[in-house]
């Protein structure tokens, strides 16, 4: 009888359209410097913007919500292109790190992952930076309050 798989392995790697962030209202909120709620974690080439809301604000029943932004470096459309795409594949692939704790509360998270390096090197500094940046985020909240 073959064992069964971990549910790690069953996860399916998906990034489904209610999971994109969209809504410019919470878009602008992430970049708003008069607010306190937001944190950010920086790593190399990619810098997260995030803070916790409540479920209701998202228009969907999901645990987080997550935009990408290509950076003023990448000039043309194909650079931006592929650096969001980027983005997304890595992102996609390590999106647990982030889903897992949200998922059974009433809480949500928005997400916005910017890439700050040079569009010549995105291949490469992605990949390392991006599960770092999203493991550093992850251990934010997950450290008990005082």
């Amino acid at each position: 009888m073959p064992e069964l798989p971990d549910r790690v392995e069953q996860r399916r790697l998906t990034f489904p359209p209610s999971y994109r962030l969209k809504r410019r209202r919470l878009i602008r909120s992430l970049f708003d410097r008069t607010r306190d709620d937001i944190e950010t974690v920086a790593v190399g080439c990619v810098r997260l913007l995030y803070r916790v809301v409540d479920r209701s604000v998202l228009g969907h029943n999901v645990p987080l919500q997550v935009g990408f932004a290509p950076g003023s470096r990448a000039e043309s459309g194909v650079e931006r292109n592929r650096i969001r795409r980027l983005l997304r594949e890595v992102y996609r692939v390590h999106q647990y790190t982030l889903v897992d704790p949200f998922v059974c509360g009433p809480d949500a998270l928005i997400v916005m992952i910017l890439f700050r390096g040079a569009p010549e090197q995105a291949d490469a500094c992605i990949e390392r930076d991006l599960p770092r940046a999203l493991q550093r985020a992850a251990a934010s909240w997950q450290k008990p309050r005082a």
